[in-house]
């Protein structure tokens, strides 16, 4: 029996009382089963159990919210290293700044910057920690506006693989820094905070369309030619469920007044002929609370993207289309969410995330019920991700798709160069490695 002298934090072994809930991957398709979980309080928990983990040849992964699509957070027979509960929070408002710690989940995160008038542009999804959010780009609903969440980071402290806390900004291991803005999470070591820049934010509009599924074609045409180009102040989605499972559904935030946007969203309004349509006024934190739902629970789902940098031909409408006629689930969609404003604003290699260029990401999605139907919803993404390539370039990191054959190009294009000098650097042993981490060489 390996001894679990030297770990410290809240130590959760497989004969623990809550070792089975503290497993779980919010994806539920994964079934693993690691050897321990630590769960850190403070940083030192992290040095100690990356020095406890070089000591003990034992494999690990870096886990914060536990949302990774491909349970990449999670090993069989390993370590797990937890920062969820790393859960600090300075903020400054002299300098508008946010040190955060790496287990904040997004809605807390919001709410907590809410009382202060402030906010950094983050996902929707509430139960999301901002490590991986970040560290893989982070799209959203005012990305448009302020930019991507790693587009706002300042600094992260970080534990490397000899267990040393070091600090990566713009005066010392800038290097590491520009990796740690869309290059992914769990390759470099393990980050215990991030400090942003914040804005300051009050009243937002928002809006929302719906339209039969015929009217898709003219949806896409219209959406796709308006939604990267329009006032950058709104971050427009679009959803497309696969026939007969209910309408086209658009929706987005406006950073401010509903008359203004009521004024930009008259062309799409005009030339779509929406059947649905509500424009409304509220606040941020209200917005936020809106776009979260439900409470996030376990799912059966198997996701992927792509992105647009030209926009879709006829030929390629009607190949989404025909994919959306014949999905074999009832719970698959597909997303999209328009780029432009301020992410295509930063140089493609001012940061690691290299998709800035990109009008708009897809998201194939699918989820299930019974365990049975995972092979044909997997196979329907898959065929349909294949046959959109001829119309999309590149894959989103954060959400990881372990079909991709060549990931790392997808990912990171021609910025994977400067990804491995980083890795060499600050991970020679390939200390850090899971099935899609940055590797040490190019092959």
């Amino acid at each position: 029996m390996i001894s679990i002298e030297g770990l410290t934090g809240r130590v959760i072994l497989q004969n623990s009382p809550d070792y089975d809930e503290a497993r779980q991957n919010y994806n539920g398709r994964f079934n693993i089963f690691p050897k321990i979980i630590v769960y850190c309080l403070v940083t030192q928990d992290v040095v100690n159990a990356i020095l406890w983990a070089r000591k003990h040849r034992l494999p690990f992964r870096i886990r914060g919210g536990g949302h990774s699509y491909e349970a990449f957070s999670l090993v069989n027979n390993g370590l797990i290293i937890d920062v969820s509960e790393l859960l600090t929070l300075q903020i400054n408002k002299e300098h508008q700044t946010v040190q955060v710690g790496a287990g904040f989940r997004l809605l807390p995160l919001y709410e907590s910057l809410w009382n202060q008038g402030l906010v950094i542009p983050g996902g929707t999804c509430p139960s999301v920690c901002i490590s991986g959010l970040t560290l893989g780009g982070g799209h959203g609903l005012l990305s448009r506006m302020f930019g991507m969440t790693c587009d706002n980071l300042l600094e992260v402290e970080m534990v490397t693989a000899q267990g040393k806390i070091i600090r990566a900004n713009d005066n010392q291991h800038s290097d590491l820094l520009w990796a740690c803005r869309g290059g992914g999470d769990g390759s470099f070591g393990v980050v215990t905070s991030f400090t942003f820049r914040t804005h300051p934010i009050r009243n937002v509009a928002l809006y929302r369309m719906a339209w039969d599924f015929d009217n898709l074609k003219n949806v896409v045409q219209f959406w796709q030619s308006w939604a990267p180009y329009t006032d950058p102040r709104l971050t427009s989605l679009l959803t497309l469920p696969a026939q007969n499972q209910g309408d086209l559904r658009s929706s987005g935030v406006f950073v401010g007044p509903k008359e203004t946007l009521e004024w930009t969203l008259r062309p799409l309004q005009e030339a779509t002929q929406p059947k649905v349509v509500e424009i409304y006024s509220t606040n941020w934190i209200e917005a936020a609370h809106a776009y979260a739902g439900q409470p996030v629970r376990q799912e059966l789902f198997k996701n992927s993207s792509a992105f647009v940098y030209e926009p879709l031909s006829d030929e390629g409408i009607n190949v989404l289309i025909h994919n959306l006629q014949t999905s074999p689930g009832t719970g698959n969609v597909v997303s999209f969410s328009a780029g432009g404003g301020s992410v295509s604003l930063v140089p493609v290699n001012a940061t690691a995330f290299v998709h800035r260029k990109a009008l708009f990401l897809i998201q194939y999605q699918s989820y299930w019920a019974q365990a049975a139907k995972a092979d044909e919803n997997i196979q329907w993404v898959e065929q349909f991700r294949q046959s959109m390539l001829p119309y999309t370039r590149g894959a989103y990191r954060n959400y990881c798709d372990s079909l991709i054959m060549d990931w790392p190009t997808a990912y990171f294009g021609e910025n994977l160069t400067g990804l491995v000098s980083v890795k060499q650097k600050y991970d020679p042993e390939n200390l850090f490695n899971f099935e899609q981490s940055i590797p040490l060489y190019l092959y």
